[in-house]
């Protein structure tokens, strides 16, 4: 396979695994806290603390159902656990934490976060100030590192992952993701196993399709190698690009720009695939380290077509 096809799986996955790891650790802190906690629990301004729940002065905690865990450390917080094995955590000022489920998990560390899971095993983690992360769907999971981000993943094993600073990601669909690296940048993805995949400065990504045959692509001297049932991908890399994939099977990427220089080296590509097992590239060629102008646009329009900075011309 191309360095192309292996980048852009390495990207693809390393959110989803991220996602996963956090929700297992999440599980399993909220099992290994479980022995000591009573069935219910209840904390108010650090009044009543014990039996699984904890709090300071202006927080509230409450634990419902075995083994849970509630913890409010910080000024007007609040944490609910209901489940077995829940926990709801907060470490921080004006922190709002809600698990629910069997082993649900959620954490926040910093000031201004919300975070909400339902469903077994969901996490919802937040790390930084003015996060919101809301995770829906068993072994799901939206991780937020930095400030002002928002992360939603609604789903079985679906994954919200932002890293950096006012990102947006929202993942709806079993075993979808949404993958935010670096600041400004909006990540869609809709559909079975859909991944939208953003890395640098204010880059969008847009997927929305469940698997289905793809006939391949080939970008200068890279080659996406065809396969009978792939997911549904939106990527972009590097600075103010935009990528749109819609359809089943159909993949789309943008890459341009360099995110160390942000306001004088600005990609400006847009992919957009409209049709099933379509592929759109828009951007610098090669892929990695290209020279091509940036300013590219591309358009996949149809079942089966491809294209690369043009309009069905690949």
């Amino acid at each position: 396979m191309s360095h192309y096809r292996a980048t852009s799986k390495a990207r693809l996955s390393s959110g989803v695994l991220l996602a996963a790891a956090a929700a297992a650790g999440a599980a399993a802190a909220a099992l290994g806290s479980a022995g000591s906690a009573n069935a219910t629990c209840a904390s108010i301004s650090g009044i009543g603390n014990g039996g699984g729940c904890t709090s300071t002065p202006t927080s509230f905690a409450l634990g419902i159902g075995d083994g849970t865990t509630a913890t409010s450390n910080g000024l007007f917080s609040g944490a609910i656990a209901a489940g077995k094995n829940a926990t709801a955590t907060n470490d921080g000022n004006f922190n709002l934490a809600v698990a629910m489920g069997e082993a649900a998990f959620v954490q926040n560390k910093g000031n201004f976060n919300v975070g909400v899971a339902s469903g077994l095993v969901a996490a919802a983690i937040n790390t930084g100030n003015g996060n919101i992360g809301v995770a829906l769907g068993d072994v799901s999971a939206a991780i937020n590192e930095g400030d002002a981000n928002l992360g939603v993943a609604a789903g079985k094993v679906a994954a919200a992952v932002n890293k950096g600073n006012l990102n947006v990601g929202v993942a709806v669909g079993d075993v979808a993701a949404a993958v935010n690296t670096g600041n400004a940048n909006l990540g869609f993805a809709v559909g079975k196993v859909a991944a939208a995949v953003n890395t640098g400065t204010g880059n969008l990504a847009v997927a929305i399709g469940d698997p289905g045959a793809n006939p391949g692509l080939k970008i200068g001297p890279t080659t996406v190698v065809p396969a009978g049932n792939v997911a549904t991908p939106a990527q972009t890399s590097g600075v103010l690009n935009r990528a749109f994939a819609f359809g089943n099977g159909s993949t789309a990427t943008a890459s341009g720009g360099d995110p160390a220089n942000p306001l004088t080296k600005i990609g400006n590509n847009t992919a957009m695939t409209l049709g099933n097992g379509s592929n759109s590239y828009a951007g610098v060629i090669p892929v990695v380290g290209g020279t091509t102008p940036n300013n590219q646009f591309a358009t996949a329009l149809g079942n089966a077509k491809n294209a690369v900075n043009g309009f069905n011309n690949a």
